[in-house]
Protein backbone atom coordinates (compact mmCIF):
# COMPACT_ATOMS: atom_id res chain seq x y z
CA UNK A 1 0.00 0.00 0.00
CA UNK A 2 1.18 3.66 -0.82
CA UNK A 3 1.99 5.71 2.12
CA UNK A 4 -0.40 9.14 2.23
CA UNK A 5 1.05 12.38 3.70
CA UNK A 6 -0.61 12.79 7.19
CA UNK A 7 -3.60 14.88 6.48
CA UNK A 8 -4.96 11.91 4.27
CA UNK A 9 -5.39 10.23 7.32
CA UNK A 10 -8.36 10.64 9.92
CA UNK A 11 -7.66 10.81 13.90
CA UNK A 12 -8.07 6.16 13.94
CA UNK A 13 -5.30 6.09 11.72
CA UNK A 14 -7.60 5.28 8.44
CA UNK A 15 -7.60 6.78 5.25
CA UNK A 16 -10.00 9.60 4.49
CA UNK A 17 -11.90 8.91 1.10
CA UNK A 18 -10.31 11.19 -1.76
CA UNK A 19 -11.50 14.51 -2.92
CA UNK A 20 -13.20 13.45 -6.47
CA UNK A 21 -15.29 10.57 -4.47
CA UNK A 22 -17.56 13.35 -3.27
CA UNK A 23 -18.61 15.28 -6.60
CA UNK A 24 -18.83 11.89 -8.06
CA UNK A 25 -21.31 10.47 -5.10
CA UNK A 26 -23.10 13.79 -5.36
CA UNK A 27 -23.23 12.84 -9.27
CA UNK A 28 -24.46 9.27 -8.77
CA UNK A 29 -26.99 9.67 -6.04
CA UNK A 30 -28.72 12.44 -7.85
CA UNK A 31 -32.17 10.80 -7.66
CA UNK A 32 -31.92 9.98 -4.35
CA UNK A 33 -30.99 13.52 -3.58
CA UNK A 34 -33.39 14.85 -5.32
CA UNK A 35 -36.26 12.33 -3.85
CA UNK A 36 -35.42 13.74 -0.54
CA UNK A 37 -35.97 17.61 -1.52
CA UNK A 38 -38.89 17.01 -3.46
CA UNK A 39 -40.21 14.95 -0.15
CA UNK A 40 -39.13 17.85 2.11
CA UNK A 41 -40.60 20.70 -0.19
CA UNK A 42 -44.16 18.70 0.28
CA UNK A 43 -46.79 20.89 -1.63
CA UNK A 44 -44.25 21.13 -4.76
CA UNK A 45 -42.29 18.08 -4.78
CA UNK A 46 -44.96 16.09 -6.76
CA UNK A 47 -44.46 18.73 -8.90
CA UNK A 48 -40.72 18.91 -9.02
CA UNK A 49 -40.36 15.14 -9.75
CA UNK A 50 -42.91 14.85 -12.47
CA UNK A 51 -41.04 17.48 -14.29
CA UNK A 52 -37.67 15.73 -13.83
CA UNK A 53 -38.82 12.19 -14.02
CA UNK A 54 -42.17 12.20 -16.00
CA UNK A 55 -42.46 8.40 -16.15
CA UNK A 56 -42.64 7.21 -12.42
CA UNK A 57 -40.79 3.77 -13.53
CA UNK A 58 -37.65 6.32 -14.48
CA UNK A 59 -37.34 7.78 -10.86
CA UNK A 60 -37.64 4.06 -9.45
CA UNK A 61 -35.09 2.61 -11.21
CA UNK A 62 -32.72 5.64 -11.11
CA UNK A 63 -33.06 5.47 -7.34
CA UNK A 64 -32.54 1.31 -7.40
CA UNK A 65 -29.42 2.38 -9.49
CA UNK A 66 -27.99 5.00 -6.69
CA UNK A 67 -28.48 2.17 -4.12
CA UNK A 68 -25.04 1.07 -3.85
CA UNK A 69 -23.55 4.64 -4.04
CA UNK A 70 -25.64 5.69 -1.25
CA UNK A 71 -24.28 2.50 0.75
CA UNK A 72 -20.71 3.42 -0.47
CA UNK A 73 -22.20 6.87 1.40
CA UNK A 74 -22.92 5.06 4.58
CA UNK A 75 -19.25 3.71 4.63
CA UNK A 76 -17.38 6.88 5.21
CA UNK A 77 -19.28 7.82 8.36
CA UNK A 78 -17.55 7.21 11.91
CA UNK A 79 -17.48 4.46 13.62
CA UNK A 80 -16.03 0.96 13.82
CA UNK A 81 -18.90 -1.16 12.91
CA UNK A 82 -18.43 -4.42 11.42
CA UNK A 83 -21.06 -3.93 8.68
CA UNK A 84 -19.61 -0.37 8.09
CA UNK A 85 -15.53 -1.67 7.56
CA UNK A 86 -17.78 -4.57 4.76
CA UNK A 87 -19.00 -1.77 3.29
CA UNK A 88 -15.89 0.43 3.12
CA UNK A 89 -13.78 -2.46 1.62
CA UNK A 90 -16.45 -2.76 -1.25
CA UNK A 91 -16.70 0.72 -1.69
CA UNK A 92 -15.17 0.83 -5.53
CA UNK A 93 -17.44 -2.20 -6.64
CA UNK A 94 -20.56 -0.31 -5.08
CA UNK A 95 -19.70 3.10 -6.73
CA UNK A 96 -18.63 1.14 -10.05
CA UNK A 97 -22.09 -0.87 -10.06
CA UNK A 98 -24.00 2.18 -9.51
CA UNK A 99 -21.96 4.44 -12.51
CA UNK A 100 -22.44 1.27 -14.55
CA UNK A 101 -26.14 0.69 -13.70
CA UNK A 102 -26.88 4.32 -14.20
CA UNK A 103 -24.77 4.79 -17.71
CA UNK A 104 -27.09 2.21 -18.93
CA UNK A 105 -29.83 3.91 -17.56
CA UNK A 106 -28.97 7.62 -19.24
CA UNK A 107 -28.37 5.22 -22.66
CA UNK A 108 -31.64 3.75 -22.52
CA UNK A 109 -33.45 7.26 -21.77
CA UNK A 110 -31.16 8.50 -25.01
CA UNK A 111 -32.40 5.67 -27.15
CA UNK A 112 -35.75 6.30 -26.32
CA UNK A 113 -35.73 10.13 -26.96
CA UNK A 114 -33.86 9.00 -30.22
CA UNK A 115 -30.47 10.80 -29.39
CA UNK A 116 -31.59 14.30 -29.24
CA UNK A 117 -29.28 16.66 -28.09
CA UNK A 118 -29.64 18.51 -24.58
CA UNK A 119 -26.87 20.24 -23.09
CA UNK A 120 -28.23 18.57 -19.39
CA UNK A 121 -27.65 15.46 -21.04
CA UNK A 122 -24.35 16.02 -22.71
CA UNK A 123 -22.89 17.26 -19.31
CA UNK A 124 -24.59 14.28 -17.31
CA UNK A 125 -23.31 11.42 -19.58
CA UNK A 126 -19.98 13.58 -19.69
CA UNK A 127 -19.89 13.44 -16.26
CA UNK A 128 -20.99 9.51 -16.15
CA UNK A 129 -18.12 8.06 -18.34
CA UNK A 130 -15.48 10.87 -16.41
CA UNK A 131 -16.55 9.04 -13.00
CA UNK A 132 -16.64 5.49 -14.65
CA UNK A 133 -12.89 6.13 -15.61
CA UNK A 134 -11.99 7.72 -12.31
CA UNK A 135 -13.31 4.67 -10.50
CA UNK A 136 -11.90 2.00 -12.60
CA UNK A 137 -8.78 3.45 -12.72
CA UNK A 138 -8.32 5.37 -9.54
CA UNK A 139 -5.08 3.97 -6.97
CA UNK A 140 -6.28 5.93 -3.86
CA UNK A 141 -9.38 4.86 -4.23
CA UNK A 142 -8.50 1.24 -4.08
CA UNK A 143 -6.33 2.24 -1.34
CA UNK A 144 -9.06 3.97 0.88
CA UNK A 145 -11.22 0.50 -0.07
CA UNK A 146 -8.34 -1.57 0.93
CA UNK A 147 -7.60 0.33 4.09
CA UNK A 148 -8.45 -2.00 7.41
CA UNK A 149 -10.23 -0.28 10.12
CA UNK A 150 -8.22 -0.95 13.50
CA UNK A 151 -10.18 -2.18 16.29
Amino acid sequence: MTVYPDYRYDRHGQLIPPFWFWPIAILLTRSLWLFVMAAASRGSGADMLALLYPDRTALYLAMASDLPAALALLACGSGLAPWRAWLRRQTRTLMLLSAMMGLALQLLSLNQLQWAFSWPSAGVLIGSLWALLYLAKSRELRDYARDRPSQ
